[in-house]
């Protein structure tokens, strides 16, 4: 009895915080750091392949060694960038790695060089454009189509527009069900022809309606996931990740 009357209100917490995400504040920032994460994680990947790549390539000549260091250091710089992003949007705290052990600039070089944590961007690149790619194609379905249907009752009565399902051929389905009986097989087999499908009153216009408020919410459940464990994977990454604007700040050496 305890247990259950324990569960049903982290259930209604849960139930609660699914249909109260189109009112949140922080669902649009969540938004808008998904949003972003596209342009950005595209940007981040073709600079750090471009690099890595020209940077191999022309190690054998030594002139790929500064290439790769510049690539590095301009992960540095990405991973501040997405620090503040997490901290600004996401409102998830991404501390930064203690400074470079040393006095002098050359010891902090070493040191920031054979840091694990100097590398943690590198790897973070990647992980960016999959979350932004994904976040997208979440964006451009759930919400989209969901926004669409949202908006049937007001225009499935307009002439000339066609709202409904349209398809470039028919689509058969073929439900059976067999036994088998006193060594014979008895079965039962239908087929389905949908064509297309057409809303042309309001009882359909409003069903269509409910779809879409369905798919909205669990688009925004799903891109509100995706942006928390995002922002947690950020912090964990970045945890021992100097910040390049601190190096910035030394001017000894």
């Amino acid at each position: 009895m305890s247990s259950t009357t324990a569960a049903d209100p982290a259930r209604d917490g849960r139930l609660r915080s699914f249909l109260a995400a189109p009112v949140r504040t922080q669902t649009y920032l969540n938004l808008a750091y998904l949003v972003l994460s596209f342009p950005l994680g595209l940007a981040y990947f073709v600079l750090l392949t471009v690099g890595l790549s020209l940077g191999v390539g022309l190690s054998v000549v030594l002139v790929g060694l500064p290439l790769l260091a510049a690539v590095v250091a301009a992960a540095l710089v990405v991973a501040g960038v997405e620090r503040r992003l997490t901290g600004w949007l996401l409102d998830v705290d991404v501390p930064a790695g203690t400074d470079p052990a040393g006095g002098g600039r050359r010891e902090r070089l070493r040191s920031l060089a054979t840091e694990p944590g100097t590398y943690a961007p590198l790897l973070y690149v990647p992980l960016k454009f999959a979350v932004g790619t994904v976040a997208f194609v979440v964006l451009m379905n759930a919400l989209v189509t969901g926004v669409a249907l949202l908006s049937v009752p007001l225009h499935y009565g307009e002439p000339g527009l066609y709202v409904g399902l349209v398809t470039d051929r028919p689509v058969e389905l073929h439900p059976a069900l067999h036994f088998g009986w006193n060594r014979l097989l008895v079965g039962f087999e239908a087929v389905v022809t949908v064509d297309s499908w057409q809303v042309d009153s309001l009882p359909e216009a409003l069903a269509a309606a409910g779809a879409g408020v369905l798919l909205l919410l669990v688009g925004l459940a799903l891109l509100n996931w995706l942006a928390a464990a995002h922002g947690r994977l950020t912090a964990r990454l970045f945890s021992r990740t100097y910040d390049p604007l601190s190096l910035l700040r030394s001017s000894d050496g």
